[in-house]
């Protein structure tokens, strides 16, 4: 499960980072994380050195983790996700009056599209 969560937090990482890394590191990470290749695979593939890979990796996730430190901005965008659901399940328990309804209607649609789509 930890595999797992940190699969999810490095894909997080590389949507908001990713075009800061040099594209040889965005590369090896894209194959490692989108497509879910081994080290060996993406080794074979980019015909480099297993170690290589392993060494891109390291210094990119490092890298992610930098920018997310002094950024913050997957964690905030986590938390603003978090608040928009809390704000709509609010809003499923109100029962609007019939001149209230449109106005309850778009603050809905506005925070559902905030979320992100499954």
């Amino acid at each position: 499960m930890a595999d797992m969560n940190e699969r999810v937090e490095l894909n997080y990482l590389l949507d908001f980072y990713g075009p800061l890394l040099t594209e040889h590191r965005q590369e090896v990470m894209r194959l490692y994380c989108e497509e879910d290749l081994s080290q060996q695979e993406i080794a074979d593939q980019l015909e480099i050195t297993r170690q290589g890979v392993f060494d891109t990796l390291a210094k990119a996730k490092k890298q992610l983790a930098d920018y997310e430190r002094k950024l913050g901005l997957v964690r905030r965008h986590l938390a603003q996700a978090q608040a928009a659901e809390r704000c709509l399940e609010a809003l499923r328990r109100v029962h609007p009056s019939p001149e209230d309804a449109p106005a309850i209607a778009e603050a809905r649609q506005a925070l559902e599209a905030m979320l992100p789509k499954d």
